[in-house]
């Protein structure tokens, strides 16, 4: 078995790498190829522990994330989303590697952004609003900018300092944070407040733990492009009910999403939108049964609450690219 580290993953993974995998995933997963149960939960006294499986029966991975999720870390400087994904022969159930499942979760995460703006944002869009400084808000900003060019990326976290700190450390190799075919480097700066962070933005993400919405509606620049990431519990929400019902809302799995969005959840039980407020899922973009852009709206919103599929995707490509290199550890098992 091949136990790989978050090193050895992030020198085998490119944002090309993950977007793409993530294009398998969201296909199989809109396309009936995929089996994966909703995700199992687990709270305990600090935190939640999710268990997620699945099989990708198109491209034959079979695996398992466990992933633990504990907010109070941050004070302890530990990671808040911690775990490890296991992956099995799919013809014997032979554990075949064990992967870093936070680098994972970080990488597939934001990939699966990556993907949603490739298909649904304004091509021309080159400022980016990020809320939340954390791992998430950092994995976005990297893969983002490896992906397309940016002018310019605001942060903006509560406590202000988080973002601050973020980008500070972003500006010292902001030379990095460019696509492969290069260009110049984008201006990171910290925001005060939200509308300043979206004036002018036509890329948005939120990666917070918030449990209300993280911006006013009127701060929404017109035709943005959302990728909303951060709540993934019924009573939790980052996005103000007033842009779901004016948005094209797209989603990762309807299963899912009306188990766990709170952004969804809560603006269908406060009657401002119906459940067919979701107008399709990635994949089916993906698999050409869905137009990509705005359609008639005036924003677009992916909605994701994490896949199984995404993780035993994001670690397959890691793996086959890992053997490739030689990177990890093997030990017998």
């Amino acid at each position: 078995m091949r136990i790989l580290s978050r090193s050895d993953i992030e020198r085998a993974v490119t944002a090309k790498t993950a977007v793409d995998a993530m294009r398998v995933a969201f296909g199989e997963l809109s396309g009936g190829q995929a089996v994966v149960p909703v995700r199992g939960h687990l709270e305990s006294r600090h935190g939640i522990t999710l268990l997620m499986p699945a099989f990708l029966g198109g491209s034959g991975g079979l695996g398992a994330k466990i992933v633990s999720v504990f907010p109070g870390n941050v004070a302890d400087g530990q990671p808040p989303i911690q775990g490890a994904v296991i992956l099995l022969d799919a013809a014997t159930g032979s554990p075949r590697a064990l992967l870093d499942g936070t680098s994972l979760t970080e990488i597939r995460t934001a990939a699966g952004s990556g993907l949603a703006t490739e298909l649904l944002a304004d091509p021309a869009a080159d400022v980016l609003a990020v809320f939340g400084a954390g791992a998430q808000g950092r994995a976005h900003i990297e893969l983002l900018a490896a992906c397309r060019p940016l002018r310019e990326i605001r942060i903006v976290s509560v406590p202000p300092e988080g973002a601050e700190e973020l980008a500070a450390a972003l500006t010292e190799r902001a030379a990095s944070l460019v696509p492969p075919e290069g260009g110049s480097p984008p201006r990171i700066r910290a925001a005060a407040t939200p509308a300043e962070a979206l004036d002018g933005a036509g890329l948005v993400v939120t990666a917070t733990t918030s449990e209300t919405p993280v911006f006013s509606p009127e701060h929404l620049e017109p035709e943005a492009h959302i990728n909303a990431i951060g709540a993934f519990q019924p009573h939790t929400r980052e996005i103000p009910a007033e842009i779901v019902a004016r948005a094209r809302v797209i989603v990762d799995q309807r299963e899912a999403i009306w188990e766990e969005a709170g952004d969804l959840i809560i603006a269908v039980e406060n009657g401002i939108v119906g459940r067919d407020v979701i107008d399709a899922e990635l994949g089916e973009i993906v698999n050409g049964r869905a137009a990509g852009g705005r359609g008639d709206r005036d924003f677009t919103l992916f909605k994701s609450v994490g896949s199984a599929a995404q993780d035993v995707a994001i670690a397959e490509a890691a793996l086959s690219r890992a053997e490739d290199l030689g990177l990890g550890s093997v030990v017998p098992f």
